[in-house]
């Protein structure tokens, strides 16, 4: 193998080396630090979820507070009312809860007099004794709402509950309820947000107004809608999904169950992504995964009135959306180009120092044989192309040195021949 070529390799691995060493440094740190600050940005976005959340609860105490003054200027039953009276006011009841619970998008509404005993709901007449306050079936929302009304502070109340069992069915909302993969269920129970507001007449509180929205799978906006009108998971959509074809989005979760998503897949699909998956209640970050296709969640935790936790919301994106793997390749293609130019410029170097000294031997050959008229010079491609300070090196002086020797040697010879010319005459 001819010295220029392996110079020239040499001196393109030295170069090589080191920046094979600090790409892979930068690639391994680029991608850790920006999978931190992607986990960073979703606990941000999911931080905005919970703010969604809490504006969507301030939207439902205004709703409740809303229907409790519409009953009482339009149709209140109480004790005070008539026979006739009463009869007509209940069919104004009547009439005024299915038109509020289109208007504001909800899964119920209860009406109760000042003792907890319901008078009116929206979906069937309410059974003998039936009571919000009851030992076996206590509404939390509905009976501080009361309290407060005792107290004669108007103030509406609204919280998260869990509904599961008799009461959901008496709200005719079980099969709404229920969370599906397939043929499997695998929920029956429901979180759905409630509010109460009392109603009063003439300065006293004379019942309360209870409503509900179900979170359990709602996904679907509606054009032109409300904010009440709009599922949660789709009112938090935007804040999360940076592009529209984006695998990123709200979830929300009931124990170690997904009960909606408002992640969708690329192709707009009627389900949504990750629904019925499976959760970690107390997990902060997660993995899950559909498909094989792994999605990176933050959760914030979703409480009932009393503090306890009972739920999570969530905010997810495709492992492949994450800027990891995007910053890893800014990094990457970089480092890339920079380390094939340092081996292209090492292997020149290398090759050009091949050339100086090729030409040195060169000239070394020429010596042997006699030839001394030709001086040695330092003579490859870059030497004559670049400036000649970049090359006053040990390999420059030798030329010098074999050149000042070539010159002695040719002085000497025609001495001696001189020399040798005078005897002969």
């Amino acid at each position: 193998m001819k010295l220029s070529l392996k110079l020239g390799i040499l001196c393109a691995l030295a170069a090589l080396l080191p920046f094979l060493l600090a790409a892979l440094f930068v690639f391994n740190n680029g991608t850790a630090s920006a999978r931190a600050a992607t986990l960073e940005q979703l606990q941000t976005n999911s931080r905005m979820v919970a703010a969604v959340y809490d504006k969507r609860l301030d939207a439902m105490r205004a709703a409740a507070q809303q229907l409790a003054v519409d009953i009482a200027n339009k149709a209140l039953v109480s004790s005070d009312n008539q026979p006739a009276e009463s009869g007509a006011a209940m069919a104004r009841l009547q009439d005024l809860l299915p038109r509020a619970q289109n208007d504001y998008s909800l899964d119920f509404l209860i009406v109760a007099d000042a003792s907890g005993r319901v008078i009116a709901r929206h979906n069937d007449r309410p059974r003998p004794g039936e009571t919000l306050i009851g030992d076996d079936d206590r509404n939390s929302v509905a009976a501080k709402a009361l309290a407060d009304a005792a107290q004669l502070r108007n103030q509406p109340s609204a919280a998260t509950v869990i509904v599961n069992g008799e009461r959901l069915a008496r709200l005719g909302l079980q099969s709404v309820a229920q969370v599906r993969v397939g043929n499997d269920v695998k929920t029956n129970e429901a979180l759905v947000i409630e509010a109460a507001a009392p109603i009063f007449s003439n300065g006293r509180a004379v019942g309360v107004a209870l409503i509900g929205q179900l979170l359990n799978n709602y996904y679907k906006g509606r054009s032109n809608a409300n904010p009440l009108q709009t599922p949660l998971v789709t009112e938090a959509q935007p804040l999360i999904q940076r592009r529209p074809e984006q695998a990123a989005g709200a979830l929300i979760a009931l124990g170690n169950t997904i009960i909606a998503s408002g992640v969708l897949a690329a192709n707009a699909g009627d389900r949504p992504l990750l629904l019925g998956a499976g959760h970690q209640p107390d997990a902060a970050t997660e993995t899950l995964t559909e498909n094989n296709n792994p999605y990176l969640v933050a959760w914030q935790p979703i409480k009932s009135l009393d503090g306890t936790v009972i739920g999570s919301l969530g905010a997810a994106v495709a492992e492949d959306e994450a800027q990891a793997g995007v910053s890893a390749m800014r990094w990457l293609i970089p480092g890339l180009i920079a380390t094939l130019l340092a081996g292209g410029l090492g292997y020149l170097a290398g090759n050009n120092l091949a050339s100086r000294l090729k030409s040195l031997s060169d000239a070394a050959s020429r010596m042997s044989l006699g030839e001394l008229s030709a001086p040695v010079r330092d003579d490859a491609f870059f030497t004559r192309k670049l400036p000649s300070f970049l090359f006053k090196d040990e390999v420059a002086n030798l030329g010098r040195q074999m050149d000042e020797m070539r010159d002695s040697f040719r002085q000497a010879i025609e001495r001696l021949r001189k020399r040798g010319g005078g005897v002969g005459e």
